[in-house]
């Protein structure tokens, strides 16, 4: 299986040395051009290689550089706020930033919700904007804004780029010396989260007559790559008592590990959905009185449990000890516990972290209460009838391949995909979600972007608003070089909130059920994806079969109906209730 951490290395001195002795040389040539060709071939020497473009004068080019450059890899997009979610997903699924390249002006503040989400995760992205030069500021020109700093603190780093020809010396006629070491520190920092460049171009832009012709990497071809270094870690964690083993987001090799060291420590462990295990749920100690463990080992990313975090505040005054280990220095203590963080990566767990085996008594209760809840589901959901979210859940958890990606949008549908997933083999699989922000913006997108750089056939699953707020991505669906199967939960509103305390509300149907009568045959029509409306457990198993059969993209509108939907979660939580009385 592929990687999803794939790395790449920072710009090795001699590789700039021959970068300059070639484009220095160049005679002719407008510098906005060797500027952008620079640009491009660094980020191609360094292996970034995919490129997320939109439409724009301004950008003409960076454009223009990428185009010609026959190693680039493009996704082009109308919407720059799908195109960022795309690059995104590429970062998510590759370990490596995509290049977000626009113009200049509101285009710019439409990547805003993707650097966030960026930010909040630690994904790699590369944001190349293009702005005015200093004397179109302020003075009311056209399509432009303030752009820099626009995303505030949210990048690891943020330059500001001057207008290439105002950066020119005697020692330095084109200004690369200067901007070799801008790019060296920039293309470093995007392996930490979202680095901006903003860059600045005067008109009239340089066009080449031979723009047409694909440029290759021959003058380049002899540049030494050095692979980079991997600092020795010396995370070393002592473990006491029973421990409990939390696995949040991360990749399928990650998980791995987590699995070696759980069966070294006997201990049970906790797999989130985003993990790519289904083990046991996050929601056990909430659900069974289970006796609290002496350690918590948090591995990884985010955890979409919603019950989990107040359960580990409960244990405040117990003495438990809590260890988070994040590859991405990640932050993820909203209880403000007494917790010791480790950034390191999720490898050779079994040598940094030492212990006593958990107790046989311990790990039993906890096993036993993990195969009562796996019964109960399987009794309601295994042979389901009734078409409900549970169901689609349950089965999706069995039936979509592990050599697919999986991408599972928020607000419900991912809930239920941590609730109601069947505990299946113990493959881990490639699965992502947008849990930074949990934003319900941009997930069409950010799927495409994954799909890309997984390189792989992926499932969908989002929910009806989603799908709403993200529709003209659909193009890059339609568009994308691997099939996409997209499911939309289509419930006729946003039935989260129907698990809140506000649905006793007299204003809770306009104001937070939202509900509709749209359905997205259209929509699928309009981009040329093939569509099946799905209102039965037999009709889902059937076409969607066939969907991952057909080898391309295609869109199942998966129609619940609330009540039935309710009705479902209710008797699964009063049985695994009784059940929890007589554990």
């Amino acid at each position: 299986m592929r990687s999803r951490r794939s790395c790449y290395v920072g710009i090795p001195g001699n590789i700039g040395t021959e970068i300059l002795k070639h484009d220095q040389g160049k005679v002719g040539k407008v510098i906005d051009e060797i500027w952008a060709n620079f640009i491009t071939e660094c980020c191609i020497q360094n292996g970034i290689d995919h490129f997320f473009v939109a439409p724009g004068s301004r950008c003409t080019p960076l454009t223009l550089a990428i185009a010609r450059h026959a190693d680039a890899h493009v996704i082009r997009h109308y919407d720059e706020r799908g195109l960022a979610f795309a690059a995104l997903g590429f970062g998510k699924a590759t370990g490596r930033p995509g290049v977000f390249v626009c113009t200049s002006g509101t285009a710019v503040a439409n990547a805003y919700p993707a650097v966030i989400e960026a930010a909040m995760e630690k994904t790699p992205l590369l944001l190349y904007t293009a702005d005015r030069p200093p004397e179109l500021l302020g003075v009311g020109a056209n399509q432009t804004i303030q752009q820099q700093n626009i995303f505030g603190e949210y990048p690891e780093l943020f330059r500001h780029m001057p207008v290439p020809e105002d950066q020119q010396t005697e020692d330095d006629p084109h200004g690369l010396q200067y901007l070799l070491t801008e790019l060296t520190t920039g293309l470093e920092a995007a392996g930490k989260g979202p680095v901006h460049f903003n860059w600045m171009f005067r008109e009239p832009f340089s066009i080449d007559h031979d723009d047409h012709i694909k440029h290759s990497a021959a003058d380049a071809s002899q540049l030494d790559i050095a692979p980079g270094d991997e600092s020795k870690n010396e995370t070393c964690i002592e473990l006491t008592g029973n421990t409990v083993i939390a696995l949040g987001r991360c990749n399928p090799e990650e998980a791995e590990e987590a699995q070696q060291l759980a069966q070294k420590l006997q201990a049970p462990l906790l797999a989130d959905i985003t993990s790519g295990l289904t083990q046991s749920s996050f929601e056990l100690p909430t659900e069974f009185s289970l006796p609290a463990p002496d350690t918590i080992l948090h591995l990884g990313g985010r955890i979409v449990s919603k019950s989990w975090h107040p359960w580990t505040s409960s244990l405040r005054d117990s003495n438990t000890q809590y260890f988070h280990i994040t590859p991405q220095d990640l932050v993820v203590n909203p209880e403000h516990l007494d917790l010791r963080r480790f950034v390191s990566p999720l490898s050779d767990l079994t040598d940094k972290i030492s212990g006593p085996s958990t107790t046989a008594e311990f790990s039993c209760k906890w096993q036993k209460a993990a195969n009562n809840r796996d019964e109960i589901l399987k009794h309601h959901l295994d042979q389901a009838t009734r078409f409900s979210e549970p169901a689609i859940a349950y089965f999706l958890s069995k039936n979509c391949p592990k050599s697919n990606g999986l991408f599972i949008g928020n607000s419900m549908v991912i809930r239920d995909m941590d609730w109601f997933s069947a505990r299946t083999s113990n493959d881990p699989r490639s699965v992502m979600a947008n849990r930074g922000a949990s934003g319900i913006d941009g997930l069409i997108a950010t799927a495409a972007g994954y799909c890309a750089g997984l390189r792989q056939p992926t499932t969908v699953l989002l929910g009806d608003l989603s799908a709403l707020h993200d529709l003209n991505s659909l193009s890059l669906a339609a568009k994308s070089d691997w099939p996409m199967i997209i499911l939309v939960v289509n419930n006729r509103g946003g039935h989260i909130f129907d698990l809140l305390p506000v649905r006793e509300s007299a204003h809770f149907e306009e104001y937070f059920a939202t509900p509709h009568t749209y359905q997205f045959n259209s929509a699928a029509e309009m981009f040329g994806i093939d569509y099946r409306c799905i209102e039965t457990m037999d009709d889902l198993s059937k076409n969607y079969a066939e969907a991952l059969s057909s080898n391309q993209s295609v869109m199942l509108e998966l129609v619940t109906h609330r009540q039935q939907n309710l009705e479902v979660r209710q008797k699964i939580r009063e049985e695994i209730s009784k059940c929890s009385v007589q554990l």
